[in-house]
């Protein structure tokens, strides 16, 4: 058995970038089996809002006089080193540490697995993967719910529960389905494969001249790129991306709706091989837009600029948003309509 760490944060909010640790709960499980289990509170060096307090039972006393992540982070690293890092919603707390780790100049990675995911490949007929669902289906136990070991500890349950109910070859086609091989065409550096982002965002495939093969939004960047090397290629184009492709950029987003976006730009500008077919709203007037001025969509914490149903851009810091709103405005994109269209109902007037 690889070893293992089953890992649980609390958090002073959701969003990795703006928001920080208060609490690290791990539970490492060597390769004989042995397990070890440690619990650190962390000075956020923020404030805790009152509805995390509540939720957690963490409070903003409690992590008065607790080090900061820069004291405790080579504990942690220790305790995560060489060891395959496992997590319910393993996005969360696998992107919280790194944004900490990088704070102080760390580049942490780690290979993930997100029981989240594992449960629902490995128990399809049920619809709730929550780890309240996974207590409740399985039986497992809590000793205090919301605070990080305890939440590790259930993790490690859960796995073990996995053993128990699942084939061991079902359990290992579910977590290749979450890692696949870290494949790259030999012409590439093979360093790029520790390069390429772990968050969403687009990718794009370029020749030796630099031209423009390959355009794809991804929900993982990298995970995508592995994907799209290791699968056979399906037709001519495909081949000739991958014999032709002498490096890769790419554009990390807040989400979805960020990634959307910065493809359908792409795609506008790239050679017409790589543009998707014109919809009859590009040759027509754009629709009505039904604010004053220009318009804010959040995503996490970034915010993107809309104007006449024009994509300005997207603001992660509260600087750009000038700038953006300065820059001279593009032609109107029914394929960016189109995304942007289905958020109507969540745009905020500036």
């Amino acid at each position: 058995m690889q070893p293992i760490a089953f890992v649980d944060l609390e958090t002073t909010g959701a969003t990795a970038s703006i928001d920080r640790i208060t609490e690290i709960g791990i539970v490492e499980v060597d390769a004989d089996g042995s397990v070890r289990e440690w619990q650190q509170l962390v000075n956020p060096q923020i404030r805790i809002p009152p509805f995390i307090e509540n939720l957690t039972g963490i409070s903003n006393a409690m992590v008065a006089t607790a080090p900061t992540f820069a004291s405790v982070a080579d504990d942690t690293l220790q305790r995560l080193r060489g060891r395959t890092f496992i997590a319910h919603n393993a996005r969360f707390d696998y992107g919280f540490l790194k944004n900490e780790f990088k704070r102080i100049g760390i580049d942490f990675r780690a290979p993930v697995l997100c029981t989240v995911k594992l449960s629902r490949a490995l128990y399809p007929s049920h619809t709730r993967h929550s780890l309240d669902a996974l207590i409740e289906r399985h039986a497992l136990h809590a000793e205090a719910r919301h605070r990080a070991l305890a939440d590790a500890q259930l993790i490690h349950q859960f796995w073990e529960k996995l053993h128990v109910d699942r084939d061991s070859a079902e359990i290992a086609d579910a977590i290749a389905e979450q890692n696949p091989p870290r494949t790259l065409p030999p012409q590439l550096d093979p360093g790029l494969a520790d390069e390429l982002p772990e968050t969403p965002g687009v990718f794009v495939l370029h020749d030796g001249d630099d031209r423009v093969l390959w355009i794809s939004k991804a929900g993982n960047i990298a995970r995508q790129v592995f994907q799209h090397f290791a699968a056979k290629p399906r037709t001519t184009r495909d081949r000739d991306a991958h014999a032709r492709v002498r490096r890769i950029s790419w554009i990390e987003t807040a989400g979805e709706l960020g990634a959307r976006l910065q493809e359908a730009r792409l795609r506008r500008a790239s050679p017409p091989a790589l543009q998707r077919p014109r919809r009859p709203a590009d040759v027509g007037p754009p629709p009505r837009w039904p604010f004053a001025g220009p318009a804010a969509l959040r995503e996490l914490s970034t915010l993107h600029l809309i104007d006449q149903w024009r994509y300005l851009g997207t603001a992660e810091t509260p600087d750009a948003v000038p700038v953006l709103l300065a820059a001279e405005r593009p032609p109107f994109d029914a394929d960016i309509y189109a995304i942007l269209s289905k958020y109507a109902d969540q745009l905020t007037p500036l």
